[in-house]
């Protein structure tokens, strides 16, 4: 593939959403948040203009992860 092709499918689009903890379900993966962690907090939510900036961060270090390879099957699709 071209490097243009290569970047147009290496796009990420995230999304925030308010999830309930006790919802959640443990599996074997594990994924390091330590740099999301500081970009989204209960004040986020409060103004566009922040949920904005903060999915710009988000789409950037999720971007920087893909390209650098780590996580593999974070990136992959479900197999149903």
């Amino acid at each position: 593939m071209g490097a243009k092709k290569l970047a147009k499918r290496s796009k990420v689009k995230p999304f925030i959403k308010v999830v309930n903890y006790s919802h959640l379900f443990p599996t074997r993966y594990a994924l390091e948040l330590e740099g999301l962690k500081g970009v989204v907090s209960a004040e986020t939510f409060k103004e566009p203009t922040q949920r904005e900036d903060s999915k710009k961060q988000i789409k950037k270090l999720l971007e920087e992860r893909y390209t650098s390879g780590k996580n593999k099957w974070f990136f992959t699709k479900l197999r149903f």
